[in-house]
């Protein structure tokens, strides 16, 4: 699943980013969209916030964002970070008690906060000890009018003077000269628009359940809760219990907390794996997610030849081999929100260690790498023979597995 957002530069007086304007957006194209500005403000936050991490987009600039003042009398900021964020009071915004008591609540709680658009007015002035910075439209404004109004304001050291729609070289001179601290506008940069890819509730399911299978002591509950969000995650869970209960010829198992409860912390945490592995693969590209399969149990395969003690791990590193594809994201974003040993992470971003050799190995087999995977194969004590039937056996568990699934 892809979003969109559109930033664009606040620079200070040395031409340095100081900040990004983030804008909304829902394609490439860079216009704002018939939705309205409620809407804009939370899906923004929960796209480049909650789903992803907003340094990735900006760096350890500040965001400023617009927020609608109704959003600001529910508390919508409180579920957000306020590191790098700046919340955007709009100019149609009702200077109230109730405004200025939520504006006094963000700078206790550590918030900045700008006005933008400003246009001054007597009863905004009860807003200043408060607010970090001031946004003048030049296209509203003249020169003349801005030097007058900063003149007046700047016994507020703490603000922040910010030039709004600065389009030419004397424009941007003349600011500078009256006072302006921080810039904005098309003479340095258009809003750029941005494609980032995010991930989609079945994905962040995968990531908390990996997550949670991983910890040190299990929460039954929690566990139960996850798979039960969604309906064949829980079918699957139940079905691959239940095959393996079967031996006992005791009554099926229909509860999901018991279910966990027999597969076990080892046995739930590669079932885990594996269905994360295909909740991501699910409506893309079928090949990736059958190579995943095949990765994992053939990288198994080897470690117990070369390194029996890692096999858990060998077999996880495998399935996770490809997630940067599936996912379309560099794999040094993904490993954060993965719960993994340091030998997985190891192998899977640098390809060192161990399973790197390992991963190096299955990689020299599919790329015909012959010459390559001889020194491997000759420094591991195995032979063309053995890599071949490790394959051919990770090939059919992969057949059996899907048609298991498919079943």
């Amino acid at each position: 699943m892809r979003c969109f957002v559109a930033r664009q530069a606040i620079l200070d007086g040395r031409g340095n980013p100081f900040g990004y304007e983030l804008l909304f957006r829902t394609s490439l194209e860079n216009r704002f969209p018939e939705v309205g500005a409620e809407v804009a403000t939370r899906r923004l936050m929960a796209e480049q916030f909650l789903s992803q991490k907003i340094e990735d987009l900006v760096g350890q600039a500040l965001c400023f964002v617009n927020f609608p003042d109704s959003l600001l009398r529910e508390g919508m900021q409180d579920s957000f970070a306020q590191q790098q964020l700046v919340i955007e009071i709009l100019e149609d915004a009702t200077p109230d008690d109730a405004l200025l008591d939520s504006i006094k609540f963000l700078k206790r709680s550590g918030f900045k906060t700008a006005l933008d658009d400003h246009v001054p007015h007597q009863e905004w002035e009860k807003f200043f000890p408060y607010i970090d910075f001031i946004k003048l439209d030049l296209r509203q404004f003249s020169i003349a009018q801005c030097a007058a109004f900063i003149k007046t304001y700047r016994r507020y050291s703490h603000i922040q003077f910010i030039a709004e729609k600065v389009e030419t070289q004397q424009e941007y001179t003349d600011a500078k000269a009256v006072g302006f601290d921080l810039f904005q506008g098309y003479y340095f940069q258009q809003p750029q628009v941005i494609s980032r890819r995010i991930l989609t509730t079945d994905e962040m399911t995968g990531f908390e359940l990996l997550a949670a299978v991983n910890e040190p002591e299990l929460d039954y509950d929690k566990l139960a809760e996850l798979f039960s969000r969604d309906l064949s995650l829980s079918y699957y869970l139940l079905r691959h219990v239940n095959s393996l209960h079967s031996g006992y010829k005791q009554k099926s198992i229909d509860n999901l907390r018991n279910a966990i409860v027999f597969l076990g912390h080892q046995q739930l945490r590669r079932f885990t794996a594996l269905m994360m592995t295909a909740y991501i693969s699910k409506n893309k590209n079928i090949e990736l997610y059958r190579l995943s399969m095949i990765r994992a149990k053939w990288c198994e395969l080897l470690a117990e030849k070369v390194c029996p003690h890692l096999q858990d791990d060998a077999f996880i590193c495998g399935l996770f081999s490809l997630l940067d594809a599936l996912l379309e994201r560099p794999i040094a974003d993904i490993l954060p929100h993965l719960s993994v040993t340091e030998p997985v992470q190891q192998a899977l971003l640098e390809q060192k260690g161990q399973l790197g050799f390992l991963m190096g190995m299955m990689q020299d087999q599919e790329q015909a790498n012959w010459f390559t995977l001889e020194q491997r194969l000759k420094f591991a004590n195995l032979n063309q023979h053995d890599s071949s039937q490790f394959y051919e056996e990770a090939i059919q568990w992969s057949n059996r597995l899907a048609n298991r699934h498919n079943t």
